[in-house]
């Protein structure tokens, strides 16, 4: 009898043991962002760099957008990217095997690091109510992109992580203003001038 008692209790505290435990690890995986503040890439580059501080407007980025897409994805694009007062994402998404036009726009937030991170702002797809982030995992999945754009559906974002973008002569892009409403758009080309 003694014996049972001793396996029960030890079976009973073993219990709550791992029911602490599973419990305390849900409670740190809730309590944890589930994304870094897209810090995605730290370069270890510590090369001299020279900037070269560049304004340009909307036309002449959409050229330098349209070119790099597809540049880097090395096949036809089913889709656009254009700068209006916002970024707009026009493409289609195929649904009961018909094509339904989609447009999303966003708001680029200029980063610290120079990186873009694209807040989604609205959404069409013809009629239908579609989840957000449901849309942009569509489009991560279906559309092709550049290694250095990142869809983060959960945050309903595009993170354009500039600091991954290869240029010639290993120049360096990084964002100071991106203001599409009154075409105030500003960059800095960093050259490096070392080895």
């Amino acid at each position: 009898m003694v014996k049972k008692v001793i396996n029960w209790k030890i079976a009973f505290l073993s219990l709550l043991i791992v029911n602490i435990l599973i419990a305390g690890i849900a409670i740190i995986l809730v309590l944890l962002p589930n994304h870094p503040k897209m810090m995605l890439s730290q370069n270890d580059d510590d090369r001299a760099r020279v900037a070269f501080n560049i304004r340009s407007d909307k036309n002449d980025l959409n050229d330098l957008i349209r070119y790099y897409l597809e540049k880097e994805t090395k096949r036809p694009l089913n889709y656009e990217v254009l700068l209006t007062d916002r970024v707009e994402l026009r493409g289609e998404m195929t649904v009961f095997e018909r094509d339904i036009p989609l447009t999303m726009t966003f708001i680029p937030e200029v980063q610290e690091n120079g990186d873009v991170n694209l807040k989604q702002d609205s959404m069409s797809i013809g009629r239908l109510q579609v989840p957000v982030a449901m849309v942009l995992k569509y489009v991560g999945d279906n559309y092709p992109l550049p290694s250095w754009v990142r869809i983060v559906p959960s945050d309903q974002s595009i993170y354009v992580s500039l600091e991954e973008l290869e240029l010639q002569s290993d120049a360096k892009v990084e964002f100071t203003k991106f203001n599409l409403e009154t075409d105030d758009i500003e960059f800095k080309l960093l050259v490096p001038v070392e080895d």
